[in-house]
């Protein structure tokens, strides 16, 4: 296996430098990836507490499928604020 990946490559070593270029590159990308976590993760944390759930939940919306999953459960399951005597009649 390590001959044909070496002859994919063209006879060169593989390594994951090869597929970022320029260290600089993989801090960039760690930056991108823990910006977009924060971007996605941190509103549906503070949408799902304003709706009485745990933020934890907010760590599915992060994984695919399980996202899809995660919103149907969220969609048809008693929401606590449902459960909570209207004030305002």
């Amino acid at each position: 296996m390590l001959a044909t990946l070496q002859e994919a490559t063209g006879g060169t070593s593989w390594d994951i430098r090869s597929l970022i270029g320029y260290p600089g590159y993989l801090a960039l990308f760690i930056f991108l990836v823990l910006g977009w976590l924060a971007i996605i993760v941190v509103p549906f944390g503070k949408i799902l507490k304003r709706t009485g759930h745990a933020a934890l939940w907010s760590v599915f919306f992060i994984i695919p499928f399980l996202n899809l999953v995660a919103l149907w459960i969220l969609a048809f399951k008693r929401w606590p604020t449902e459960s909570k005597p209207n004030l305002y009649p």
